[in-house]
């Protein structure tokens, strides 16, 4: 009777081991040089958002950045404007400069976690003060944190030139001088519900950090900037991006 028994568990246990050894093998992990380790849901996502380089030399602080969109548990949707390929945001008015894109993604559960994504294809000759923001209709902030950084060969540096309102905010940035490999990120964070724009708009001229900040939140430059003063026609305007929360 032992060895019936003893047979039964033998052969239950070869029997649940492939399965086991199945389910290990469809979660799947990747992990790059500076320790950085994604599921291949937030692999996706990096490849999505910000190319299918950027995870070679992605940081644990790049990682934080995403984190709080909780890609693994939540449903998160992207939308691009891209200078040389025609835009497949919800605006689809194209324009002349040929030199950076702008993505923006969402992630929402009782509040949602909205990232802006600006990346530079090639080098900017004017290094001044540039503006990025957003804004919203039918929601409004859910936190006061507004996340702005850039990232490029020389760092990483972060902005708190902020212009805050109840319909939307921006952030002036001064890109850092012989940089290359040039990003602009914001962070902010709405409650569920409406609709949010997003924009940035990199200054054609040498500018001070005061006409930068001449600006009002509205349907104007980028569906988001009502420039004024002398910060008119000192701007490239770039189409933005918008998404529903």
């Amino acid at each position: 009777m032992k060895k019936i028994i003893l047979a039964i568990i033998i052969v239950l246990t070869l029997t649940f081991i492939p399965i086991n050894v199945m389910a290990l093998e469809s979660e799947k992990y990747y992990q790059n040089s500076n320790g950085v380790i994604l599921t291949q849901k937030e692999l996706n996502f990096v490849n999505n958002f910000y190319g299918k380089d950027y995870f070679k030399k992605m940081t644990l602080e790049d990682y934080d950045w995403i984190k709080d969109l909780n890609i693994n548990t939540s449903k998160v949707q992207v939308v691009k404007y891209d200078d040389e390929k025609n835009s497949i945001s919800l605006q689809s008015i194209s324009h002349s400069t040929a030199s950076k894109g702008i993505k923006i993604a969402k992630s929402c559960s009782k509040t949602c976690t909205v990232i802006t994504n600006v990346e530079w294809y090639k080098n900017p000759a004017i290094r001044s003060y540039d503006v990025i923001g957003h804004r919203f209709t039918n929601t409004s902030m859910a936190s006061d944190a507004i996340l702005t950084k850039v990232n490029s060969s020389q760092g990483t540096s972060y902005f708190s030139n902020f212009k805050v309102f109840t319909n939307g905010l921006g952030c002036s940035i001064k890109l850092p001088d012989n940089a290359s490999n040039l990003r602009i990120e914001q962070k902010i964070y709405l409650n569920l519900g409406g609709h949010v724009y997003s924009s940035y708009q990199h200054s054609n001229q040498n500018i001070s950090l005061s006409d930068s900040k001449n600006y009002s939140i509205g349907p104007g430059t980028g569906n988001v900037f009502n420039f004024y003063g002398s910060a008119i026609g000192k701007f490239d305007s770039m189409n933005g991006v918008d998404i529903e929360l």
